[in-house]
């Protein structure tokens, strides 16, 4: 087993994503034994999902294709790949998240003596607190780049009209990536006057929230255009070809579609859905709203997680360059 070569930083990327269908390491997690009491460890299926992704990528990376290498692996190949993490341009919250379920894999394979030392325990991790500006959040975008993310989707077609419905959701709602694989038809709607969308969040509940008009614009006329747009128990979004109301997009699907549109707006960077999340959160402080309406808004189950976004745009507003003049 070699450490990972950092240099092919677009598969890596992939990798992250979900993009690359590495049967391979998820062969070898099936095959750890007790890997399903580790994972049922997590009461949640989007944090199983992610830790189980995780620690797939660093099997991918380093070339892992046995349960035995896994138990053999050692601090050097953790350190490897938390560089190649970072030349991929992942956050400091993104590797650290990656770097705990890797450690919280060890630890549980120590426990039960079939590794005997966890490897990532000495790895120094980055800091997601607040010490530093916006650390440990996910980059916003300009009103600018969001603009051209929006109108970039060709609406001449029913993919186009779908993906600007998608982006729309993301950028006015602060959705997380996959909560919309799980929008019906029958969760957009109206109360009154406004439109509304019932998001199902994290611990499966049910988040109705008052939409943009523009976003209920967009994905009217991407319903409209559907065969399933007037079936309530629809998934909203999905497969353009190949597609029934049983397969809504999958989160691979989302990053790859995201991703796409941010490089069409000019976006050089590694962009990901949760970016959307950061920058509708930062808009919103930026237009005046209360954290606690922000909080209800985007399902934030504490305050102080909704104004940890808030923290880059009071450090700017405070800079004391901009209160002086010559």
């Amino acid at each position: 087993m070699e450490n990972p070569e950092p240099d092919d930083v677009k598969t890596l990327i992939d990798i992250e994503k979900g993009e690359l269908a590495d049967h391979t390491a998820f062969d070898v997690l099936s095959n750890i034994r007790s890997e399903n009491v580790w994972l049922a460890n997590f009461s949640s299926e989007n944090t199983r999902d992610a830790y189980q992704r995780s620690v797939a990528s660093f099997i991918t990376t380093l070339g892992i294709t046995t349960p035995d290498d896994l138990y053999s692996v050692k601090q050097a190949h953790v350190l490897a790949w938390r560089a190649s993490l970072e030349k991929a341009g992942l956050s400091q919250a993104s590797i650290a998240n990656r770097l705990s379920a890797l450690s919280s894999l060890y630890k549980h394979l120590t426990d039960h003596q079939l590794t005997t030392s966890n490897p990532v325990a000495g790895v120094k991790r980055p800091k997601t607190g607040n010490a530093g500006i916006g650390s440990g959040k996910s980059p916003s975008l300009s009103k600018r780049q969001v603009r051209l993310m929006l109108d970039s989707p060709n609406t001449d077609t029913l993919q186009g009209l779908r993906d600007r419905a998608l982006l729309h959701v993301y950028f006015y709602v602060g959705a997380r990536c996959s909560e919309p694989a799980l929008l019906k038809v029958k969760d957009f709607g109206y109360d009154a006057e406004f439109p509304i969308l019932a998001l199902t969040i994290k611990g499966k509940k049910t988040n109705t929230v008052a939409i943009n008009l523009e976003c209920a614009k967009a994905l009217r006329e991407y319903l409209d255009a559907t065969n399933h747009g007037f079936d309530p128990d629809a998934y909203i979004f999905q497969p353009v070809k190949n597609g029934n109301p049983d397969t809504p997009l999958s989160r691979a699907q989302f990053y790859k579609l995201f991703n796409r549109y941010a490089r069409m707006a000019g976006i050089e960077s590694a962009a990901f859905p949760h970016m959307a999340r950061a920058t509708m959160i930062t808009a919103a402080f930026e237009a005046g709203c209360a954290g606690e309406d922000i909080q209800r808004t985007v399902g934030h189950s504490s305050i102080t997680t909704t104004e940890g976004y808030n923290h880059t745009a009071q450090k700017h507003r405070q800079s004391a360059s901009l209160k002086i003049g010559y």
